[in-house]
């Protein structure tokens, strides 16, 4: 083996190739390499083709790693999500990612699992990794160990839950009008034994839990029967403890026994706060062949995929996941930008899409 650049394309077999590499091979120094992929010095034509033909031959990629150190900043947003399983967050990272990337960022997701020590670590990683800014789905209500991980103006946003006592902009479901419209429609429809089945999500695992998201979705609820004249029945709202995290397990999850309790309650439909809860109460339907919507009827949160797949297929109250978050991740973006605003919660409507299963 002869010639430098013999030695060179060698080097590419065990190792990334790096601006010296491209130096040697176009016959340059290293700065003049810079100066080309940056555009920050006027370089000749010839030479400017020299280099970039020195950079396709050793398909050399610049670290951007390195890159954003010197420039302070990393480029990349954050996401922390509490449950990955919610096909939610699959349309709401799909709405981050579209304007990041019109920004010139990139978005990374981690999940939590609806651990908050998870979730802690996930947040802490992000930040010494350098993230720009960060967008949580938090797994809990209380989120003051905020400041002990970042400083107290780091460009945050949260989506999907309000923590108390929020010094931060959020992105959220109005979850009480949205339970209130399913409910009525329900009502409008004849029916007043109506149920209520959710997961109910608190840190401690306690059904007594400060779970604000499932206490707007009952208040909804409620407000709807009462102005109906409908009396509330206890026995007809059932909180499940926490949520498994493997899909599999939902379907005999304690929202199945909840609802073959409803079955007891001669109930005549049922609103499920939430996509998981509904792959147990429909399994628990489906078992004991429960004709729906001739003996009940069943509508959800969450317009989850297999909503459309089953038969029959399942109203449901569909978030606006994608615009949720195109407007957080504008949000972010306006705050690492260093844009002076006002803290705000940006409240997005459900939509009840009509099916076959009420």
């Amino acid at each position: 083996m002869a010639g430098k650049k013999a030695v060179i394309t060698e080097l590419q077999s065990f190792r990334k190739p790096t601006m010296k590499d491209v130096a040697g091979v176009a016959g340059v120094s290293v700065s003049t390499v810079s100066h080309v992929l940056n555009m920050t010095r006027f370089v000749s034509e010839d030479t400017s083709r020299k280099v970039k033909k020195a950079i396709k031959q050793l398909k050399f990629k610049s670290n951007p790693i390195a890159r954003n150190l010197r420039s302070g900043e990393s480029r990349i947003i954050g996401l922390v999500v509490n449950n990955m399983e919610k096909y939610l967050f699959i349309d709401m990272a799909r709405g981050i990612e579209k304007i990041a990337n019109s920004q010139g960022y990139q978005m990374i997701m981690m999940d939590s699992m609806e651990q908050k020590s998870l979730e802690m670590k996930n947040i802490e990683s992000f930040y010494l990794r350098g993230a720009d800014g960060l967008i949580i789905a938090p797994t809990s209500f209380n989120c003051d160990y905020l400041d002990d991980i970042l400083p107290p103006d780091f460009p945050l946003v949260f989506v999907d839950r309000q923590p108390e006592n929020c010094h931060f902009d959020c992105v959220l479901l109005d979850n009480s009008d949205a339970s209130y419209t399913a409910t009525k429609y329900l009502i409008s429809r004849g029916y007043r034994k109506i149920g209520f089945v959710s997961f109910n999500y608190h840190p401690t695992g306690k059904t007594t839990g400060k779970d604000k998201t499932m206490i707007e979705r009952v208040a909804g609820y409620k407000q709807a029967l009462i102005e109906a004249g409908i009396k509330v029945n206890s026995k007809l709202i059932g909180l499940a403890h926490g949520s498994p995290l493997i899909v599999s397990k939902l379907r005999y999850a304690e929202p199945y026994a909840i609802m073959k309790q409803f079955l007891g309650e001669s109930v005549e439909a049922v609103l499920c706060g939430g996509g998981t809860a509904a792959i147990g109460a429909y399994t628990c339907l489906t078992d004991l062949s429960v004709k729906i919507p001739e003996e009940i009827s069943f509508i959800s949160f969450d317009d989850d995929l297999w909503f459309s797949m089953v038969n029959p297929r399942i109203t449901a109250l569909a978030q606006p996941g994608e615009a949720m978050g195109k407007a957080a991740a504008m949000r972010i973006v306006e705050r690492i930008h260093g844009k002076k605003l006002d803290l705000e919660s940006i409240w997005f409507k459900a939509k009840l899409i009509q099916r076959d299963s009420c």
